[in-house]
């Protein structure tokens, strides 16, 4: 556990210098994209390693194989302005400048043109970190050169649904976001997502067979069975923006059957990290994760999930 925690900790340099380097194309762009970083959970570390393939070997052998151990996660109003940008940072004037080096190909990691099996839609970018000054070539490594980085970038729509979907799941302790099965809560949110991609984006990726009244029907036949969407409806959101800070650490609690949350705000990083890590530790803790980002407002949309914010997603439901 000790090795785990010391080598999460250590993409939090890696994490910073990539926060600089995309907020810095996010203004040559003039997008208007939502920008927060966060390192991956203690728990989701460990619930990934003990994944199993069904011949029982690992699905993942150790830590130094994760590559989303530091996420980046951006937001767009729109597919265009997502690939406007994937584009610019992909292209060999951006990569000129740097030593960063792309893991994966453009399509490998692309879940909005082959979505998963549970609906989820995004893009997935994977980058080796190579800060100025570093060889890549070289046989003497500096500290943190060859990190992974994974960059995510969604619309607003795909953001609104994966947010309910890890709401619900806080909610009803279920852990639909990790399984690709065909239960009737894993068919309910994978048809919403197929349904707001057809109305509000005008893509057409999953159930080809199905026309989209069909679709909406056996949603809302499962919705009257599951209550899925009106619970999420009675959810409030949780307003603490004038508490958060640059580095923060968000922690999710169960009082007398409801949820809170409770924020601390740190001047570093690196205390940060290790309170988040305590907090994991705490089985009074159900969800605690340490976020960085300069715009509280933009920490509040980008994580949605831990401000029990499923509004976006409601509205797109009930459209």
């Amino acid at each position: 556990m000790e090795l785990i925690n010391e080598w999460r900790a250590a993409h939090g340099y890696v994490i910073n210098t990539f926060q600089a380097w995309i907020k810095g194309h996010i203004k040559q762009t003039n997008l208007n994209v939502e920008f927060a970083q966060r390192l991956k959970r203690q728990k989701t570390v460990i619930d990934k390693l003990k994944r199993r393939r069904q011949d029982g070997s690992p699905v993942i052998t150790d830590v130094t194989a994760m590559q989303d151990l530091a996420g980046c996660r951006l937001i767009f109003d729109n597919i265009q302005d997502l690939r406007k940008f994937q584009e610019h940072l992909r292209s060999s004037a951006v990569l000129r400048n740097v030593r960063h080096i792309y893991k994966n190909n453009i399509e490998k990691f692309d879940y909005i043109r082959r979505p998963k099996a549970t609906g989820y839609r995004g893009v997935h970018e994977v980058l080796r970190h190579f800060p100025r000054g570093s060889d890549r070539n070289s046989m003497e490594k500096k500290p943190w050169d060859g990190l992974l980085v994974e960059v995510q970038l969604r619309t607003r729509v795909q953001h609104a649904w994966a947010t309910a979907v890890e709401i619900s799941d806080l909610v009803d302790r279920e852990r639909t976001k990790f399984t690709d099965g065909d239960s009737p809560r894993e068919k309910f949110f994978a048809l919403a997502s197929e349904i707001v991609a057809r109305r509000h984006e005008n893509v057409c990726r999953s159930f080809p067979d199905e026309g989209l009244d069909q679709l909406e029907a056996e949603a809302d036949r499962l919705e009257h069975q599951l209550g899925v969407v009106s619970r999420l409806r009675l959810l409030r959101a949780f307003d603490v923006r004038e508490r958060l800070k640059a580095h923060n650490v968000l922690n999710l609690i169960e009082k007398n059957g409801d949820l809170e949350l409770e924020v601390k705000t740190f001047k570093s990083p690196t205390e940060a990290i290790e309170y988040s890590t305590q907090l994991e530790n705490d089985h009074t803790s159900i969800n605690a994760v340490y976020v960085r980002a300069d715009n509280p407002a933009q920490l509040k949309s980008a994580y949605r999930n831990y401000f029990n914010d499923p509004v976006a997603f409601v509205e797109l439901f009930d459209e």
